[in-house]
């Protein structure tokens, strides 16, 4: 005679993200920024594009373009240390979450002889998490095209160029039990 039980679980992990570190053009000492902002604070709101306020930062050795474009070790500004701590607590990684479940069915023949069927399912919500955003501080180009030490070719602070989570799995399995 077969006979069974159905068993139904889901397993939810949500987290919120963790501080990053933001690296800015180093100068003789440091390539730690001075915070003059809010990282967090993203004009038209965070997305995949633009995760951080570039705006919130500058190079240790100030906001002087002229001192960007003709860098000079022995300015005495070549010598300062930023302001930004290691992790900054409002330049957070994007949040997580993601639920699997599973549905599983047992046939048995006797108290020690079953069948279990089981069907899981990863990613269940098919929640694309976005991975995490470059943290190297730097500007585009300037208009005419020139890059210096802060103006840079590619400049991609604050994108998200990868996810964190594989789409929705499915897998079914079967055992014997004896």
């Amino acid at each position: 005679m077969l006979r069974g039980q159905i068993r139904a679980t889901a397993n939810f992990n949500a987290q919120m993200g963790i501080p990053m570190s933001i690296s800015c053009p180093g100068d003789q000492v440091t390539s730690r920024c001075d915070l003059i902002g809010n990282p967090s604070n993203v004009p038209g709101g965070q997305n995949a594009a633009h995760w951080f306020n570039a705006a919130a930062f500058q190079p240790a050795f100030g906001s002087d373009p002229t001192f960007w474009a003709n860098y000079d070790p022995n300015d005495p500004r070549a010598y300062l240390f930023g302001t930004a701590g290691e992790r900054l607590g409002n330049a957070r990684t994007p949040g997580f979450y993601n639920m699997d479940t599973s549905l599983s069915k047992e046939f048995h023949f006797s108290e020690q002889r079953y069948f279990q069927f089981r069907w899981e399912v990863f990613n269940t919500l098919n929640h694309m998490n976005l991975g995490l955003p470059n943290t190297s501080w730097c500007l585009p180009p300037n208009a005419d095209g020139s890059t210096d030490r802060v103006h840079q070719a590619g400049c991609s602070f604050g994108l998200i160029t990868n996810i964190g989570t594989d789409p929705r799995a499915m897998e079914f399995a079967l055992k014997f039990y004896w």
